[in-house]
């Protein structure tokens, strides 16, 4: 054989490189991060904001034009203050403002009420940072040094200069001055900062990251730079760094160990890893970002980066194992399907088929680059109401320009292609032999790369591929069955041209035996060695004409329709085998059964129970899921017309978990004890109990449940709006509280309890009918003087005896009841009250002669006359 030259040689080696990256063209990109967006439902708020932070409780704050917005998970609250707030900080987790007003602390009010206490009324404070025990905040002319509870010093800026930022780092404070230095506070006063950054770069950002104590620093020539302890510095050098300048840095966190994110003015968020530069996300309009112009970023305790931006806010999940495919650019239509093929992505939708694809390689242009003036960076992380007022000014930003043009070299990007030849819907991609087959409602189609050959042109409703017959089922929307042997040219056979039905789902037990589920009956077709022995066509009751699916579990056979599940008895018939939560919950997609018990989505299928589904939990209503080709992940469309990869193996990070606790009583005024307990008055209209876990990956993640020792029976079934408890009518009587959460992975709190006490009306308690047994045995006495003196008031004598009797067996019936506490049903209440009258019954009668007796005269009572 004559050898190879080298020029074949790497003729060869390129068609190899070539067909690698051809072949690793979709899975190449990873998709984007998991996105939730927030925003209050009040349109009096206004959204904009430009610093955040998290409490111990979980409760994020966030500033506001009108105050303090703080937020759960669920419910917005606006704690006001006297203008617009500028900077948060959070020392002894007690929450600092400054603003156009001065500077203090929110304090905690009656029934968990949040307001503000003043410290300095000194107006436009704009920077705060919190180093050791102590707050540092200013405005332009002065800096404030404060405990927890007062200012303890103020120092004030030399006459030629202003102070334009606080930075904290490694327990050190710096002041940015409007001269461009930068001094560092020692003691009492300000001195010359001796930094190792570069000279000439104005620092606009600063974050610290606990585990690692190094701070990530951001300048205003968009360089990002870290110092660790030893203030040693370290310039990081993103791959994508251009993208980054076009689009103007200005504010970064650390997110982990291994990824940062970067705020810009116009490109969005940035996710690269500090340690190789490399770009691990963008999130922007295009990605799903509401808007590109970041205002700020905060890390929460979860790895979470809030974004706050014009639309309200955005929290960033890049260690939720979803990942987002939706956003990329030329999908259209609603998203019905999807497969991976041969490490491809395809996705059927309602206007055709879609490939995503990789865009050509990095393109370069030159375009100019603007430098926005280093009075942009006057608040480090934060929105400075004051100094910011031009930011979404285009003009009067490029008119700041140094007029430099550099070439600009774009991130990878991908998109999605339009599959030609498919012009309708696409409701079915199955893998046949490691061919795409598509069908719909332009017939069925097997597809290479972009480009579609026709095996039949016409209206599909069904297609499945069996592995006994070795051969294309096709389910026509005119009812008729076609059958297709896999070849060059697809022959048709006519193996099952005698059924006449609207399949709309089929699937292929362990014994080789074919289901085709149609409209009111389902056709099971025996085979023997590739060939039909017998079609048993076997009844359905299916009123609803609900598409029937089935699925076939080891021996067992089972179909869903019209609520329920059915097994097959063996004897040509199904009977009921269990109930399914409603007629929506459930689905077959890609030869897959998928229902939902009411907790989280589930499948029979072994091979898929590896994973981790109770992430799933994250979407009520699924449209489609499929795993991918080595059923390590899966593919999942909701519907709200989202594409998501999700990665069962993908290793997470421990979350942090954030406390059950009592947010709030309302429709009731209540006395709070220090123990707990919670003391009210019997309520007239409905009042409750809120309770809540802060929870922001999704607002029906987290249930809750709860119970009432000895009003509820048991507990209250999880729901996620069971984390208000509400009482429509409450006898008088004691109670315990007891409320539980549960998050999305199973994971459930401890117990919290609440005691608390309804007392009955005043009219009700026991002093008041002491005071009454008083009030009328005082005139009880009178009208017996009275009686003695004069004959003609013996009838109110007896009236006020009467009264008097009734007073006293109600006080004694209200001190039993006090002190022997049995709640149950009226009628048993009923009866317990007329056992109390029973056995009082014998001093009632002693007493009411007695007083019967005495207004007629027939004891002798002297009063002694007084002597003068």
């Amino acid at each position: 054989m004559e050898s190879l030259s080298t020029h074949n040689i790497m003729k060869l080696l390129c068609l190899c490189l070539f067909l690698l990256a051809f072949s690793q063209d979709g899975f190449s990109q990873k998709g984007n991060s998991f996105l939730t967006h927030f925003s209050p439902s009040d349109e009096r708020i206004d959204y904009r904001s430009g610093g955040m932070l998290q409490d111990e409780r979980g409760l994020i704050y966030f500033t506001n034009k009108k105050g303090v917005l703080e937020f759960d998970g669920k419910n917005w609250q606006l704690i006001s203050t006297p203008g617009a707030v500028f900077t948060i900080s959070l020392l002894n987790n007690e929450i600092f403002v400054g603003g156009t007003f001065g500077f203090g602390k929110l304090i905690n009010k009656n029934n968990n009420q949040r307001g503000y206490q003043s410290f300095s009324t000194r107006p436009g404070v704009f920077s705060s940072v919190v180093v050791g025990d102590k707050i540092y905040a200013c405005n332009e002319n002065v800096l404030l040094v404060s405990t927890s509870d007062k200012i303890e010093k103020e120092i004030k800026a030399t006459a030629t200069e202003n102070f334009t930022g606080l930075l904290g780092v490694h327990e050190k404070i710096f002041v940015k001055s409007s001269l461009g230095g930068i001094n560092q506070l020692e003691g009492d006063k300000l001195a010359t900062a001796v930094l190792t950054l570069p000279s000439e770069a104005e620092i606009i950002f600063s974050s610290t990251d606990v585990k690692l104590a190094d701070v990530l620093v951001g300048t205003d020539d968009n360089r990002i730079f870290t110092l660790n302890e030893k203030k040693l510095v370290s310039e990081i050098l993103p791959v994508d760094a251009s993208y980054i300048q076009q689009n103007k840095l200005i504010s970064g966190v650390w997110v982990s160990e291994n990824l940062i994110a970067l705020g810009t003015l116009l490109g969005g968020v940035v996710l690269v890893n500090p340690k190789t530069g490399a770009t691990e996300d963008i999130l922007n309009y295009n990605s799903g970002l509401p808007d590109n112009d970041i205002f700020a970023l905060m890390l929460d305790r979860n790895e979470g980066v809030w974004v706050a931006h014009e639309y309200g806010f955005t929290r960033i999940a890049p260690s939720i194992p979803f990942r987002s495919f939706n956003h990329y650019s030329g999908l259209s239509g609603n998203l019905l399907c999807t497969r991976s093929i041969n490490n491809q992505v395809y996705v059927g939708t309602t206007l055709g088929l879609f490939k995503l694809s990789k865009d050509e390689a990095k393109q370069v242009s030159s375009t100019r680059i603007q430098n926005y003036g280093k009075e942009k960076s006057s608040n480090p992380g934060q929105l400075n109401f004051l100094k910011k007022k031009n930011r979404n000014n285009a003009d009067n930003l490029s008119s700041k320009s140094t007029g430099a043009y550099v070439k600009i070299i774009k991130p990878e990007s991908y998109s999605f292609k339009k599959i030609e030849g498919i012009t309708g819907k696409v409701t079915q991609l199955i893998d046949i032999n490691g061919k795409l087959i598509a069908s719909g409602l332009s017939g069925v189609f097997e597809v290479e790369s972009l480009q579609a050959k026709p095996i039949i042109e016409e209206a599909i409703h069904s297609i499945f591929f069996s592995p006994s017959l070795h051969q294309l089922l096709v389910s026509t929307y005119h009812g008729g069955l076609k059958s297709f042997l896999p070849s060059l040219n697809w022959k048709e056979t006519h193996l099952i041209d005698s059924l006449n039905d609207h399949v709309s789902y089929a699937f292929e037990d362990e014994i080789q035996n074919v289901w085709l589920c149609g409209r009111s009956q389902v056709y099971k077709i025996e085979t023997l060695e590739g060939e039909i022995s017998e079609i048993i066509k076997i009844p359905i009751n299916n009123s609803d004409l609900d598409e029937i699916v089935g699925v076939a579990y080891g021996s067992d056979v089972y179909l869903a329709t019209s609520g329920e599940f059915k097994k097959f008895d063996g004897h040509n018939s199904f009977v009921k085998y269990d109930s399914l939560p409603g007629p929506h919950r459930y689905f077959a997609s890609a030869g897959y059964f998928w229902f939902n018990d009411g907790n989280k989505w589930r499948t029979v299928d072994r091979k898929l129970q590896s994973l981790k589904l109770q992430w799933l939990g994250l979407f009520p209503n699924l449209r489609f899921l499929t795993p991918d080709e080595k059923a390590e992940n899966l593919w999942v469309i909701t519907a709200d017309n989202e594409l998501y990869r999700f990665s069962g193996d993908t290793h997470l990070s421990e979350d942090q978990r954030y406390p059950l606790f009592l947010r709030g009583v309302h429709g009731q005024e209540i006395n709070l004890l220090p123990d707990r307990k919670v003391i009210m008055d019997q309520p007239e209209n409905v009042f409750s109990f809120e309770f809540i876990q802060p929870d922001y990956v999704s607002r029906q993640a987290m249930q809750y449940r709860y119970q009432v020792n000895g009003l509820t029976n048991g507990w209250t079934s999880w729901a996620s709006g069971n984390y208000v408890a509400d009482f429509p009518f409450l006898p008088p009587g004691s109670y315990n509280l007891a409320m539980q959460s549960r998050d999305l992975l199973g994971q459930e709190s401890k117990v919290e309890l609440i005691s608390f006490d309804v007392l009955p009306p005043y009219w009700k308690r026991w002093w008041f009918y002491a005071v009454e047994f008083l009030f009328f045995g005082v005139l009880m006495v009178l009208s017996l003087k009275l009686s003695l003196a004069n004959a003609k008031y013996r009838y109110i004598s007896q009236i006020l005896s009467l009264l008097t009797v009734i007073i006293l067996i109600e006080f004694i019936q209200t001190g039993i009841s006090s002190v022997i506490t049995i709640k149950s049903s009226p009628v048993v209440q009923f009866f317990i009250q007329v056992f109390i009258a029973l056995l009082v019954f014998p001093l009632e009668a002693y007493f009411r002669k007695f007083m019967q007796e005495a207004a007629e005269g027939k004891y002798q009572l002297k009063f002694k006359p007084k002597h003068d």
